[in-house]
């Protein structure tokens, strides 16, 4: 996927960050997102268009950019399944004619935003392993044992919250 700072300038990017833009939300795990595949993507440009209008094979190579330029028939298929103008395939290059609308710039910019969200949305904080050896220690414990540690680990909590209120208003002034 095209960085988020980066511009997508070649087909490739653009088509990628259209994929990774247009992610779903996975049901059963919230914050992470699934793309739609080149099978699901050819299959439904296949039913609107007919039989063998595109494969997915093609679109892995588009993606993968062992295509670097398809037909402007084959971009209109991309751009009608991501409901998108066609120019937002046009990249940069020296003929000023062929250069993307002001409109598909910004559709690029806000898609690239998008695709930044999802992708934070979806990194998971590493496991922290502390934390991990006192829930397989808590496992062991009866529910007293429990009750015992939940009102410790609170105590805990109120003491650090204590010291570093003393920490952030500093030592108290002689006057």
């Amino acid at each position: 996927m095209t960085p988020p700072h980066a511009p997508a300038q070649s087909f490739k990017d653009r088509l990628n960050l259209l994929f990774a833009a247009s992610a779903r939300e996975n049901p059963g795990k919230p914050g992470t997102y699934t793309e739609y595949t080149p099978s699901q993507v050819a299959e439904e440009i296949n039913k609107k268009f007919g039989p063998g209008s595109i494969s997915d094979e093609y679109v892995r190579k588009l993606r993968r950019g062992d295509i670097k330029s398809p037909s402007v028939l084959m971009a209109s298929y991309l751009a009608w399944f991501f409901k998108m103008p066609l120019d937002v395939f046009q990249t940069a290059t020296d003929d000023e004619s062929n250069e993307p609308s002001e409109i598909a710039n910004k559709v690029m910019a806000e898609l690239q935003r998008i695709a930044a969200d999802k992708s934070r949305q979806h990194q998971e904080p590493e496991p922290n392993e502390t934390v991990q050896v006192l829930a397989r220690s808590a496992g062991r414990l009866s529910q007293e044992g429990l009750r015992r540690a939940a009102k410790y680990v609170q105590q805990l909590e109120q003491l650090e919250q204590m010291e570093g209120q003393l920490q952030t208003d500093g030592p108290p002034e002689n006057h």
